[in-house]
């Protein structure tokens, strides 16, 4: 019988801080959203617990990934988690060195004669887009991840934010991921989704390389995903031959990632300790789609199922940190195995699950 990673996988800091090395920095992650960097002198905070990086548009419109610390004496520069420099500099609280929004080192008062300014730069790696995110690349080229079918044919063009969330779960980032890879909870944990996607007509997708997936059914009476199941005018976005399923998929490391009939969700996780993470959640629409056609049956929806899941995650959470032994995988919880093992092959000397 094969069991899931010891609970220690989920507390232990070390094994956190290598996750970080090797299953972010190493691979590349999704680190922002595109909606928020729209404009010259744009910038936003990637949340990661032991560096302190940013990620912003410059004068060409170019995105770069920058290390928010200044190269004189390492002051921290930017405050807050997001905002926009009309100046499209970037200058120093303490003496006044000043970079552009490339990172390139524009002014170092005080330097010694024969400093070169192009090894005194903020940056630090590169920036890609993928889907409606941004994924960063500390020290990984900066390749695209591959998608699933379903996302690859998706028109990006065609759609529009509507509503972005962030949030803080007490669990192992690892753990909602392990969440999200299974619909054998949903009778007990999520009733109302049950009623619209039951989980005994759902299969994963397993064998691929950078992502795992998931679809399922809908109820024959069901539109789509919401509060009543029904449209309400919203306008597809994906094919007819989609319409009946509801398509998820985990981008690897960190992207989590539902297509609906009339909608997407994207979910960033951001690790902030063994046992705590950030949640950025967004929703995105056709662009047609007005704000009164039903979307607050959408956002409703969704407020209550997530609160579902971040309630279970912590309370398994609770558990990891006791003296608990053992674990089995369901049958049906492939989805989360795969994932383990995805976990455990980048890792070395890990045990695959």
């Amino acid at each position: 019988m094969v069991s899931p990673f010891p609970r220690e996988a989920y507390t232990d800091p070390s094994r956190f801080a290598r996750e970080l090395d090797r299953l972010f920095r190493a691979h590349g992650y999704a680190a922002a959203s595109a909606d928020d960097l729209s404009r010259p002198g744009a910038w936003v905070r990637v949340p990661m617990p032991d560096d302190r990086l940013v990620v912003a548009r410059d004068a060409g419109l170019s995105l770069h990934l920058l290390r928010d610390v200044c190269r004189h004496r390492g002051v921290a520069l930017l405050e807050g988690d997001q905002g926009t420099l009309s100046s499209l500099q970037i200058s120093c609280p303490y003496h006044a060195w000043r970079y552009d929004l490339s990172g390139s080192l524009l002014r170092a008062p005080g330097a010694p004669d024969g400093l070169d300014h192009a090894d005194h730069g903020l940056r630090a790696g590169h920036v890609a887009p993928r889907l409606t995110s941004l994924f960063a690349y500390p020290a990984a080229p900066s390749t695209a991840p591959s998608l699933p079918p379903w996302l690859a044919s998706l028109e990006l063009a065609s759609l529009r934010r509507a509503r972005r969330l962030s949030w803080e779960v007490d669990a192992n980032w690892k753990l909602l991921v392990e969440n999200f890879q299974e619909s054998h909870h949903f009778p007990t944990v999520h009733p109302g989704l049950e009623a619209l996607t039951p989980w005994q007509d759902s299969h994963s997708l397993v064998e691929h390389d950078g992502w795992l997936g998931g679809v399922m059914s809908l109820r024959d009476e069901v539109e789509t995903v919401s509060t009543t199941g029904l449209l309400r005018g919203r306008r597809p976005i994906v094919p007819a031959t989609l319409r009946r399923l509801v398509h998820d998929a985990w981008i690897a490391p960190n992207l989590l990632t539902s297509l609906q009939p009339d909608y997407l969700l994207m979910y960033r996780l951001h690790p902030l300790s063994p046992g705590r993470t950030r949640v950025v959640g967004e929703v995105f629409v056709h662009r047609a789609t007005p704000d009164d056609a039903g979307l607050d049956e959408v956002f409703a929806f969704w407020d209550r199922t997530n609160a579902e899941d971040r309630a279970v995650c912590e309370r398994q959470q609770l558990g990891m940190a006791s003296r608990w032994e053992g674990g089995v995988y369901a049958t049906s919880e492939d989805g989360t195995r795969a994932f383990d093992r995805w976990v455990a092959s980048r890792l070395d000397g890990e045990r695959s699950p």
